[in-house]
C-alpha cells in the first residue's frame, strides 16, 4: 500500500505538524469567539501561548500513544485518548499559565480552546483515515464480502479488515429488526431476505459469520441463509480459544480452494437443477463422501421431496444426515447404511423409497490405495456399479447418473480403469433397457444411464490441497510427486452442480464432462498455496520432490476422441458419445471379471481391464 511505503517516522511527524496547525487555529477561534471579532487583537500574547499549550499537549498526546497507530480507521479508542489528553493538558497548561503570569488575556480562551482542538483533532483524523482508505482501495482490488453479525464482535471484525489489503465489507447482515436500515462503523446493515441481492449487486462470493456468543440454533439458521444467496462463508475466530491453544495462528491463514482456480467458477444453469430434482425422490450412494455430501446439500435446497442418503461408512453417514436435517428440517431424509454390492438392501431402498433419480458417487477413488488393493477397488468401483445400475433398471428408476473421473481416459492406474469400465457397465445396462419387452400388455420406461467424468476436486478428502493445508500449517515442505504433473481442477461445488444438470440433459448413454479450461501443474498448484498463505507474513515454505506414485502418470485427459464432443444446454458443459467394446464382450468380460474377484486372482482381474480399457496396461502385477 501507498501509506506503508512511508517511514513510521514521518507519518508521526505529519499528525504532530497537523496538530500543531490545528492548535493555533483553535486558539485563533477561541479568541474571536470570546471577543466576538473576525479579527481579534492579541497583544502579543499569542505566540506565547501557542508555544506553552505545543510544549505541553504533544508530549502529553505522545505519552498516551496517539501518534502511535491511528493513521489509517480511527475507533472509539481515539476519542478516549484525545478527550483525556486535552483533559490532561489543559491543566498543566493552566499552570504554566499562571507560572508564565500572562497577563491581559481572557481566562475563559482556555476554556473555550480545549473544545475546540478536541473538535478539530477528531476531524482531522476521519479525514485522513478516509482519504487514505481510498487511496489504498486504488491501488488494490479488494475482495467484497459480507458480515453476518453486526454486534461488537462485527464491528471488530470490520475495523481490522478495513486495513488489510485484500478485503472489503460491503454490508453487514443481522437478525435483529432493530438494526436494519442502521449504519454501524459506516456499514448498512441489512436482513437476512437481503443476502441474495446483496451478494448480486456487489458481486460478493464469501460471508463472515461474526456472532461468537449466538446459539447452535441460530448458527444454524445463518449458515442456511448464507448458503441459500449461494455464498462460501467462513468464522471469525475466537482469540481467547487462539491464546489458549485450541486454534493455531496457521488455521487463520486458511487458503479457499476457489483462489487456487486460474478461471472463473462455472455458473449453473438454475432451469437445470430444479427441473430435474424437485418434488422427486433421490438417492444418493457415497452420500458421507466429498461429491456425495455436497450432491446432498445441494439436492436438498432444490426442494425434492424425500432424499435416501445410502454410505457404508457409519460416521460419515450420520454426519451428513444430521447436517441436512437441520439445515431442511421440513424435508424427509432416509440414512441406509450398507455397501453398494448388498443388491437386494440397494433393490429395496429403491422401491421402498419409489425412487426416481439415483446419484452414483460411491467409489474408491484414491490412486495409491487402489493400486495397492486392485481387487476391492474393483470389486467395489466395477461390480458396485453394475449393482446398483441393474436395479435401477429393474425399479423404474427414471435416471441413473455416474460420477465418473478424467483417470477412466486411457489410464495407467488400476483405479482409472475401474472407473471405466463401471462406465462401460452403465452403457451396457443402459442398452439392455432400450431394448426392453413389452410385459402385461404394458411397455416400461426405460432408466437413462449417463456418466458425468471431470478432473480433480479441490478440498475433497485425499486431494493434494488438504495435505498442502497441512503441510503449509507445520511450515513446510509441500511435497509434489513430479514437477510437470498436470491436472484438471475444478470445485467441489462445480462437480455436484455439473453432475445434477447432467442428470437434467441425459437421453442414455452419454459421458458428460466439464469444460474445465487449461490443465494446471500441481507444482504451481503448491506455489500458489505457499503465496496465499504467507502474503501477510514473512514465512518462507519450500517444495520437495518426491518421485512419481505407483499408477500415477503426468497428465489427465477428459474425453477418449475430443471429435466426437457435442454441445449441450449449458455453454460450459459438453457430452462424448463414446464407443467401445460390443454390448456382448462387455457381458462376457463383466462375468469373467466377478468370477475372478470371487475367486481373488488378481491376474484375471488386470486381463479384463486390458480387454474393456483402451490404453490401459498394468504397470506391473501387483499383488493384493
Amino acid at each position: 500500500m501507498v501509506v506503508d511505503s512511508i517511514p513510521r517516522a514521518y507519518k508521526k511527524a505529519i499528525l504532530v505538524i497537523m496538530d500543531v496547525v490545528i492548535f493555533a487555529t483553535a486558539i485563533w477561534l477561541a479568541f474571536a469567539i470570546r471577543t466576538t471579532s473576525t479579527m481579534p487583537q492579541f497583544n502579543g500574547t499569542y505566540f506565547k501561548l501557542l508555544l506553552i499549550i505545543v510544549a505541553v499537549r504533544i508530549p502529553v498526546f505522545v505519552k498516551l500513544g496517539l501518534y502511535r497507530s491511528f493513521l489509517r480507521f480511527p475507533s472509539e479508542r481515539v476519542w478516549l485518548i484525545a478527550a483525556q489528553g486535552m483533559a490532561i493538558s489543559t491543566l498543566f497548561i493552566g499552570a504554566a499559565l499562571y507560572l508564565a503570569d500572562l497577563q491581559g488575556e481572557p481566562r475563559s480562551v482556555l476554556l473555550i480552546e480545549p473544545f475546540i482542538s478536541f473538535f478539530l483533532v477528531l476531524s482531522s483524523r476521519q479525514f485522513l483515515g478516509k482519504q487514505i482508505f481510498k487511496m489504498s482501495s486504488a491501488v488494490a482490488k479488494r475482495e467484497r464480502v459480507i458480515i453476518y453479525g453486526a454486534g461488537l464482535a462485527g464491528i471488530q471484525m470490520a475495523h481490522s479488515i478495513r486495513v488489510m489489503e485484500g478485503l472489503k465489507v460491503v454490508s453487514f447482515i443481522d437478525d435483529d429488526p432493530s438494526k436494519w436500515n442502521m449504519l454501524i462503523a459506516d456499514i448498512k446493515v441489512y436482513p437476512p431476505s437481503a443476502i441474495a441481492r446483496l451478494a448480486e449487486k456487489h458481486k460478493v462470493r464469501r460471508a463472515i459469520i461474526a456472532a461468537p456468543s449466538s446459539s447452535s440454533v441460530d448458527r444454524r439458521k445463518m449458515v442456511f441463509n448464507l448458503r441459500k444467496a449461494g455464498l462460501e462463508y467462513g468464522e471469525m475466530p475466537n482469540f481467547l480459544d487462539i491464546v489458549k491453544g485450541n486454534i493455531k495462528i496457521e488455521d487463520l491463514f486458511h487458503v479457499n480452494a476457489n483462489d487456487l482456480l486460474r478461471r472463473e467458477t462455472v455458473e449453473p444453469n438454475r432451469a437445470l437443477l430444479k427441473g430435474v430434482v424437485s418434488d422427486t425422490a433421490v438417492m444418493i450412494t457415497g452420500a458421507g463422501g466429498s461429491i456425495g455430501s455436497e450432491l446432498a446439500r445441494q439436492i436438498a435446497a432444490l426442494e425434492p421431496s424425500s432424499l435416501v442418503l445410502f454410505d457404508s461408512s457409519e460416521f460419515a453417514l450420520y454426519s451428513i444426515d444430521m447436517e441436512v436435517r437441520q439445515m431442511y428440517p421440513q424435508l424427509k431424509v432416509v440414512p441406509v447404511l450398507g455397501s453398494v454390492l448388498n443388491e437386494k438392501l440397494v433393490r429395496t431402498s429403491l422401491e421402498k423409497h419409489k425412487i426416481t433419480t439415483v446419484y452414483h458417487a460411491a467409489a474408491y477413488k484414491h490412486v495409491p490405495l487402489v493400486e495397492g488393493n486392485p481387487i476391492e477397488g474393483v470389486r467395489n468401483n466395477v461390480m458396485g456399479t453394475k449393482s446398483v445400475a441393474e436395479a435401477c433398471a429393474v425399479t423404474n428408476v427414471k435416471k441413473f447418473v455416474l460420477v465418473s473421473t478424467d483417470k477412466a481416459v486411457r489410464p495407467t492406474n488400476v483405479m482409472g480403469a475401474s472407473k471405466r469400465v463401471a462406465e462401460l457397465a452403465c452403457q451396457a445396462v443402459d442398452k439392455q433397457a432400450q431394448q426392453m419387452q413389452v410385459v402385461d400388455g404394458v411397455l416400461p420406461v426405460p432408466t437413462k444411464f449417463c456418466a458425468v467424468r471431470f478432473g480433480n476436486v479441490l478440498d475433497s478428502a485425499g486431494s493434494v490441497v488438504p495435505l498442502f493445508r497441512k503441510q503449509i500449517a507445520e511450515g513446510g515442505p509441500l511435497t509434489v510427486t513430479h514437477k510437470d504433473v498436470t491436472r484438471y481442477f475444478m470445485t467441489i461445488p462445480e462437480a455436484a452442480q455439473l453432475v445434477i444438470q447432467a442428470s437434467a440433459m441425459s437421453n442414455g448413454g452419454e459421458v458428460f464432462l466439464l469444460d474445465m479450461g487449461d490443465p494446471v501443474k500441481v507444482y504451481d498448484l503448491a506455489q500458489r498455496m505457499i503465496d496465499l498463505a504467507t502474503r501477510e507474513n514473512e514465512r518462507e515454505i519450500e517444495i520437495t520432490i518426491t518421485g512419481l506414485r505407483p499408477g500415477e502418470k503426468l497428465y489427465e485427459e477428459l474425453l477418449v476422441d475430443v471429435s466426437s464432443s457435442q454441445e449441450t444446454a449449458h455453454k460450459k458443459i459438453y457430452k462424448s458419445l463414446e464407443g467401445g467394446p460390443s454390448l456382448e464382450i462387455v457381458h462376457e468380460q463383466l462375468q469373467l471379471l466377478s468370477t475372478a474377484l470371487n475367486e481373488q486372482t488378481l491376474d484375471a482381474v488386470l486381463d479384463v481391464l486390458q480387454v474393456l480399457v483402451e490404453g490401459y496396461e498394468e504397470n506391473s502385477r501387483v499383488t493384493n
